[in-house]
């Protein structure tokens, strides 16, 4: 890895915490009223990190609902209630040897980032549960930017924030959808097999795949 990098940027769900099932479980729960059976495969694939929005509207299209924009926005606040409701009554695991890495990465100097697709308030409930917060002074949302995942808008305007250039960057990533920003970013992305398996990631960008924070790869970039 190249001596330079001076950044680090954090997806939150599946990459920092085991949390990415619990926007499929929301998902799934709030589709079924609609009739509608959201698959795993469907959520990983397609929709992962493009925000609530966009998933119901594309979802409710597909299945031949004409929605209008006040049906897609009451779709999205359903799903966002009960996604609140599961991640506030769950247990919030991070990823394994995420903390070790953290503390390493800290103590090297690195600034870093969460840039997530996640709300604000939720992403800050889900650090400070799996005992990471403390790690992240600075916190990018999708609210933050006009175009979210694959577009590259989050991962740079991360890059930005740090007042760092995107070739200082290393971008951690689980989804297929984030690589593949990552990629139109021009930034270096390592990809977490939490999620998806790594020929996948590769398949879209992913510079290197690790299974966890604790593979040796991952020691060359301090």
């Amino acid at each position: 890895m190249q001596t330079k990098i001076k950044g680090l940027i954090f997806d939150l769900d599946g990459t920092l915490t085991l949390t990415q099932q619990f926007h499929y479980q929301a998902l799934h729960e709030v589709f079924k009223e609609y009739g509608i059976d959201y698959t795993q495969k469907e959520d990983q694939e397609k929709y992962s990190g493009k925000g609530s929005k966009y998933t119901c509207e594309q979802v409710l299209k597909a299945a031949g609902k004409n929605s209008s924009p006040e049906e897609i926005e009451a779709c999205a606040a359903k799903k966002k209630a009960a996604y609140d409701r599961i991640i506030s009554g769950s247990e919030i695991m991070p990823v394994k040897g995420v903390k070790e890495f953290l503390t390493l990465a800290r103590d090297a100097g690195l600034k870093m980032i969460v840039a997530t697709g996640n709300k604000l308030e939720a992403t800050k409930t889900i650090l400070q549960k799996a005992g990471i917060k403390g790690f992240f002074n600075m916190i990018i949302s999708q609210l933050d930017v006009k175009n979210q995942k694959p577009a590259p808008d989050l991962f740079l305007a991360a890059a930005e924030k740090m007042g760092l250039a995107p070739d200082e960057c290393i971008i951690f990533e689980d989804a297929v959808n984030g690589v593949a920003a990552a990629k139109a970013g021009n930034i270096k992305c390592i990809a977490i097999t939490t999620g998806s398996p790594a020929e996948e990631l590769l398949k879209a960008g992913a510079w290197e795949t690790v299974p966890d924070y604790n593979d040796p790869k991952l020691k060359n970039i301090f």
